[in-house]
């Protein structure tokens, strides 16, 4: 088995609570570094997560040479000066998303990625979340059939089809609570609107079949905010995104149809379809690893565990457990090592986040202006 010598730069709550531990645990990575502007932070990561040494010069980790691959933890302000000098000292970089906060510095990225031949993998981690890859095969099965599963009321065969069936409708629904943000979330420029809808713009390229042609965006983009992605096909995304819900309340509900099947996802807990024959019409999936307290499954099991934390909770006068779901973290980091052994793909290479990134720019222009947005082939298309 080969071993991956891994830096951490960046060693705030994202680091702790999910890179550091995914390397600590997974046993293809020798975490060699951690790095942080904080010399006692960095140095109490060392310690925690079992790292050789602490540093607090990211120059000094990219030019390392007992360093295989960075792992770029920072705030999205902190993207191309630490990935393109990376890569130019030889190193493959999975950074959190979002790439970058420019067009210009996210092209500088992709250019020092093809021109050094060394993978950049960005931290869309939902592409490898257990529900989400079950959600995008039973999706891609219903885009292959001609004929869903009858339904109650049938009336079809008294018409011809029209243009819409052969369309993707599909709905993101976003569950947000202000009280748990970090106050940088406030300062910055982008807020919430960019660093965090990445992950959903991405998915909705990941689902569509044809390319984007125009982008809309309505309300705040501090958090309460719809957007609207067109497609050439004329298929359409809706994303609903509230930052006044409750934190324990379910975060993500994706729900497509086409072709007459209806597929939703849960929480990354559960799955349910109508339409396609010989798939079962409900699944679940388990909580997070570090959540094996809860024993009930899929969503009313998840109401039952938390209705039963609040009342253990506060019977201990303690503050109740999260109950956390698996998004795919291990899983995309572990699946870039399998690609940099070539063993698979980049689970989400530079070109593909290139345009997400440069979409949630445009749909940032969008709510700011209160416009629709053309999206261009140089948007979402770089030629080598």
């Amino acid at each position: 088995m080969k071993k991956h010598r891994v830096a951490i730069i960046g060693c705030g709550a994202l680091a702790q609570g999910v890179h550091l531990p995914n390397a600590q645990k997974n046993p293809r990575i020798d975490l060699v570094t951690v790095c942080d502007i904080n010399r006692p932070v960095a140095e109490k990561c060392c310690a925690r997560f079992g790292a050789r040494r602490a540093e607090t010069d990211w120059h000094k980790v990219v030019e390392a040479r007992d360093i295989d691959l960075i792992v770029l933890s920072t705030l999205h302000n902190i993207r191309g000066e630490v990935i393109i000098p990376a890569l130019r000292n030889g190193k493959p970089v999975y950074t959190e998303k979002p790439l970058a906060p420019s067009k210009r510095e996210i092209l500088d990225i992709v250019y020092a990625s093809r021109e050094t031949g060394l993978p950049v993998c960005v931290g869309h981690n939902r592409r490898s979340s257990p529900a989400v890859l079950e959600f995008k095969r039973l999706l891609d099965k219903a885009w292959q059939i001609d004929q869903a599963t009858s339904p109650a009321v049938d009336r079809s065969a008294e018409r011809k089809k029209i243009a819409e069936e052969n369309q993707l409708q599909l709905l993101m629904r976003v569950n947000d609570d202000i009280r748990s943000w970090k106050s940088w979330i406030f300062r910055d420029e982008e807020g919430i609107f960019f660093a965090e809808m990445v992950h959903f713009i991405d998915l909705a390229l990941l689902f569509n079949r044809s390319r984007p042609v125009r982008a809309f965006a309505e309300g705040s983009a501090r958090g309460n905010f719809t957007m609207i992605l067109r497609f050439a096909d004329g298929s359409m995304t809706t994303l609903f995104h509230t930052m006044i819900g409750h934190f324990d309340y379910p975060k993500e509900l994706i729900e497509a149809t086409v072709h007459n099947v209806t597929v939703a996802m849960d929480h990354h807990l559960e799955i349910r379809q109508m339409g396609l024959k010989d798939e079962p019409n409900l699944q679940t999936f388990p909580y997070a690893e570090n959540c094996a307290w809860a024993k009930e499954t899929g969503m009313t099991g998840y109401f039952h565990e938390i209705a039963g934390e609040y009342k253990r909770a506060a019977q201990t006068n303690e503050k109740p457990r999260w109950l956390n779901v698996n998004k795919g973290h291990y899983a995309h980091l572990d699946r870039f090592l399998d690609h940099l052994e070539g063993k698979g793909e980049n689970p989400n290479d530079v070109d593909s986040a290139m345009a997400v990134n440069l979409i949630a720019l445009k749909l940032l222009e969008s709510v700011r202006l209160g416009l629709p947005i053309a999206i261009a082939p140089e948007d979402w298309n770089i030629p080598e």
